[in-house]
């Protein structure tokens, strides 16, 4: 399950470790070579399982998806269980609490019926406006994206659905993390590998 995001998480921490502990820059830069060389390796199975995942809800339609999940009442579900998990996270919950959590609950709820196969009810904002102004990074949506799929899980979907699920929702990750990619600094502005 190791996404290439990750991957460079642990690599970029393993060279900003080397950098403060005083290795040299040239050893540091070399090093990451090394480590990049094996990103296939460690990256293959999570990249290979989306893509079947993502083959499948393009075959069948994202709405088989929605049926496989339990329509309304499965995907209803599922948000339940998914927001039990945010809001008890502490690395994700400030993006869920205050007085207007059950309208952003709400809306939430529509948006993901609709981008996971069911009725198109959502009628909100977009989501570059709603997320422009949360500090959100790469890590929390990846936080978010991770108690979906337990989330998934603990209502009883089978795994290859949940994988449908992740290649559904990912592809949303540059629209959702818009205003992050552009706090950016412009040398760092790749966006997801």
């Amino acid at each position: 399950n190791i996404t290439d995001y990750h991957f460079d998480v642990v690599a970029d921490c393993f060279c900003d470790t080397a950098s403060e502990m005083g290795v040299q820059e040239e050893v540091v830069k070399e090093a990451q070579e090394v480590i990049n060389r094996v990103r296939a390796d460690v990256t293959t199975g999570c990249t290979v399982r989306m893509e079947l995942a993502k083959a499948k809800t393009e075959e069948e339609g994202v709405n088989q998806l929605f049926h496989r999940l339990g329509g309304l009442e499965g995907v209803s579900r599922l948000i339940e269980q998914l927001y039990q998990k945010v809001e008890a996270d502490k690395r994700i919950c400030m993006f869920f609490e205050g007085a207007k959590l059950q309208t952003l609950k709400s809306a939430q709820t529509e948006f993901l019926i609709m981008a996971l196969g069911g009725p198109p009810a959502f009628n909100g904002r977009s989501l570059e406006e709603t997320h422009s102004v949360l500090q959100m990074t790469d890590y929390h949506l990846d936080c978010f994206l991770d108690h979906m799929a337990q989330a998934s899980r603990d209502i009883g979907v089978d795994q290859d659905t949940v994988d449908e699920v992740t290649a559904v929702l990912e592809p949303l990750r540059h629209r959702i993390l818009a205003a992050h990619y552009e706090r950016r600094p412009a040398a760092d502005r790749r966006g997801p590998l």
